[in-house]
């Protein structure tokens, strides 16, 4: 769990408190007033934001995003299930996430789709079953599941496939682990320039504008985005990944740019942790 769930699961944290707001000059400015980091969602700020969506009225400081729970609930039940497959996939997400069910919190359009598509299959409702093609960095808990287990990315493709249609993610797992594997060796410019021919071909000039283009804010307007959707987050990520230095340089910068920050920082998280020390207290922060 260390060496990528726990970097990942720990910059999911640090950014919960401003998840979801979608003003980047209210977080600049804020962050000149003080820390954005480990901080509890409060209604009062979300309200001054403008647009935001206070998603987790219930949070406590350290904990994590839905996205977060889902990472922690999959890599305990394969570790408890070796032939973990997607069935067991989808009773695992149903069984936490069900009305009545142990998980209090927000839970996106992906996982209603799949608790409705459910309670149609077991009370024999005869509706029409809904599609499955989202397009949420949801698509990579697997993934990081899956690399820290050494099961490689056929099977977190095969467990992606729960939520999406999109073959893009797959795809994506490749340009990630080509990342993961060199980020230590090559110089960052050189080593996301070479990482782009991994990614879908509809999506290269996006990362190649993230690299080139000067200002981070005319880059989102018009090659990214900062919702979860991975055609938006994708190409930001690899923006992050081209401007920090740090681990702790990433989740600072991560937040102040708004959305979903807390998605994005679970991937980056898990990638700077390969080259950056995470501050020491900020282990320690992480609610069980």
């Amino acid at each position: 769990m260390k060496k990528y769930i726990q970097p990942a699961l720990i910059a999911n944290a640090a950014s919960l408190g401003f998840h979801w707001i979608y003003d980047m000059d209210f977080l600049e400015e804020l962050s000149k007033k003080q820390s954005l980091v480990f901080q509890l969602p409060s209604q009062e700020l979300y309200a001054q934001a403008k647009p935001s969506f206070y998603g987790y009225p219930y949070a406590k400081v350290g904990d994590v995003t839905t996205q977060g729970m889902y990472l922690k609930w999959l890599y305990a039940a394969i570790q408890e299930k070796p032939d973990f497959n997607i069935e067991d996939y989808r009773t695992l997400i149903f069984e936490q996430t069900k009305p009545g069910g142990p998980y209090i919190g927000y839970i996106e359009t992906y996982n209603h789709t799949l608790l409705i598509n459910a309670m149609n299959s077991r009370l024999r409702l005869n509706l029409p079953i809904l599609p499955v093609s989202d397009d949420h960095l949801v698509g990579f808990v697997p993934y990081l599941v899956s690399k820290e287990l050494g099961l490689g990315n056929d099977f977190a493709w095969d467990l992606t496939q729960l939520f999406t249609d999109k073959v893009e993610y797959r795809q994506f797992f490749d340009m990630f682990d080509y990342i993961f594997d060199n980020i230590a060796h090559l110089p960052r410019v050189e080593l996301l320039k070479n990482a782009i021919k991994f990614a879908p071909e509809t999506y290269h000039e996006k990362l190649e504008k993230a690299l080139s283009m000067e200002n981070t804010r005319d880059f989102i307007k018009q090659y990214a985005g900062i919702a979860c959707h991975i055609p938006q987050s994708v190409p930001l990520i690899f923006r992050i990944l081209n401007q920090c230095t740090s681990y702790e340089d990433m989740v600072e910068t991560n937040i102040r740019l708004g959305g979903a920050s807390g998605e994005r920082a679970m991937l980056l998280g898990a990638i700077f942790s390969q080259v950056s020390e995470i501050p020491q207290e900020w282990t320690q922060k992480v609610n069980d």
